[in-house]
């Protein structure tokens, strides 16, 4: 309990009296102890000060009457005033202007030096403060031992409404998904405000990952501890974060296993040995699930993708890799692809909300795991959504080559074009992508770019004289398609959306 007027009044050792009635009020609280002698101390002190003075400086009973006022409305948390040096007795007048002003007024004899009381209420103050320190790593140390003893989650949310008495606790998603609550039975009701978790909830905070927020804790009712509160989200955090590295580990050797198969540097033999012992075993007919997201690879691996797995200790349900800016999920026979899709675009749009997913043909075998991710990955290429592959074209295959510099070679061959559109402010890629999506029909593309034939006729020489190549040539036209294909990323056949 913190240090108050009437614990000094208490202390037999400190024999001070009390002045006036307010001395024994409970909410006399002293924060810390000054002694002052000045002729306006009160640009000095803090509230909660208890005020230590011999009364020193002579003043008149206005002087004292008004230095009572001021000290009042600080307000401190009382004044000791020492007797035997200069007053033999406190002035009546302090001791009438102390109880109309309402200020706890303590008389302390010259045996007792001010000293003596200061390191009294230091004392007390800092076993009060060792005390709560106590309390509080004793709480934190409880908390920690609960989700690290097999407790997990649902046992450190039961310790945290025990140690909070401010109803219900809960662990909430983003999206509203309610992960974990105490008591079980906890009904959660949505929440309108913005800038709040979305259950509505009396108090919260952030569980964040990389500084990211990733969830929220949530109790039901205003807690006085908020100390515990924080304590547990960030514990929470740490332990998202550490299982989500243990998780991103196992994704990474498996990328790395998958990378060797997709660029045939291991025999098939070796690769399906070091595929089962990641769990692939390739028996039956598989399909491929390939999710691409923005901002960079270290989102995939840094920010969970979803809390459950992490915090029950769980992995993957499915096998999934990491490479590079791309997440792969290999779907065995008997699983629904697309509905394994769908789970993955969901919990990636927490990253990415323009995620693109694609989805490929089952098939069996090595040579078939590689030909799915290929064809998966020319699916995403689609566009944001979870998009089912079309049979993967000899175009899709060189397009989606991570050996080639396919986009590079592109960009160089189409750099004059592109060159002289950002100069003129021209359409001429615009114009060699119309002309051969239409087969070379010039009048189809004139149509197409609501262009007159002339002008039309005009571009594709200009598009010859500065590429080099002649549009009535048929390698020079696929090559110049092939340009178009890797500068767009991929082939312009639609793959179909479920």
């Amino acid at each position: 309990m913190p240090v108050s007027v009437a614990d000094l009044l208490a202390e037999p050792k400190l024999q001070l009296r009390a002045l006036t009635s307010h001395c024994h009020q409970p909410d006399r609280q002293i924060g810390w102890v000054a002694t002052t002698e000045l002729p306006d101390p009160l640009p000095f002190l803090r509230a909660g000060e208890l005020v230590m003075t011999t009364g020193m400086l002579a003043r008149d009973d206005a002087e004292w009457r008004r230095l009572v006022r001021g000290l009042a409305e600080l307000p401190v948390a009382g004044v000791c005033f020492g007797t035997g040096l200069v007053h033999q007795e406190v002035p009546p007048t302090v001791v009438r202007a102390a109880e109309q002003a309402g200020l706890a007024l303590l008389g302390s004899p010259v045996e007792v030096p001010f000293v003596q009381i200061s390191h009294w209420v230091a004392d007390q103050i800092f076993a009060e403060r060792y005390d709560t320190v106590r309390t509080v790593v004793a709480l934190q140390d409880q908390l920690v031992q609960e989700l690290l003893s097999g407790g997990g989650l649902p046992g450190l949310l039961r310790r945290v409404h025990r140690q909070l008495g401010a109803g219900a606790v809960a662990v909430v998603e983003p999206d509203g998904r309610v992960l974990a609550t105490h008591p079980a039975r906890t009904r959660w009701n949505r929440a309108d405000e913005g800038g709040r978790p979305p259950v509505a909830a009396a108090a919260y905070l952030p569980i964040a990952v990389d500084g990211v927020p990733v969830a929220w804790l949530c109790t039901q009712r205003a807690t006085p501890r908020q100390d515990v509160l924080s304590f547990a989200a960030n514990i929470l955090g740490l332990e998202v974060a550490r299982h989500q590295a243990v998780l991103t580990g196992r994704r990474e050797l498996l990328g790395q296993v998958l990378e060797d198969v997709l660029h045939r540097t291991i025999s098939e033999s070796d690769a399906r040995r070091r595929l089962a012992a990641h769990g692939l075993t390739l028996d039956g007919a598989c399909a491929v699930v390939v999710a691409r997201v923005g901002g960079g690879p270290d989102r995939l691996r840094k920010l969970p993708w979803t809390l459950g797995p992490l915090l029950e200790r769980t992995g993957d349900r499915l096998p999934t890799a990491l490479i590079d800016d791309t997440a792969m999920v290999v779907v065995p026979e008997g699983t629904d692809a697309m509905a394994g899709a769908r789970t993955v675009a969901a919990h990636l749009s927490a990253l990415d909300p323009q995620v693109r997913v694609g989805v490929s043909e089952a098939r069996r075998g090595v040579s078939g795991l590689r030909m799915g991710y290929f064809e998966a990955r020319q699916a995403a290429q689609a566009g944001p959504g979870v998009h089912r592959a079309v049979p993967l074209s000899i175009t899709g295959l060189l397009l989606g080559n991570l050996d080639l510099p396919l986009r590079e070679l592109g960009h160089t061959v189409l750099a004059p074009l592109l060159q002289h559109d950002e100069a003129h402010h021209a359409e001429l890629v615009a114009t060699l992508r119309s002309y051969l999506a239409h087969d070379c029909a010039p009048a189809a593309t004139a149509t197409d770019l609501v262009l007159h034939r002339n002008s039309l006729r005009y571009r594709l020489q200009l598009i010859e004289r500065l590429t080099g190549r002649d549009l009535d040539r048929l390698a020079d036209r696929t090559e110049l398609w092939l340009a178009l294909m890797a500068l767009d990323g991929g082939p312009t056949s639609a793959p179909r959306e479920d």
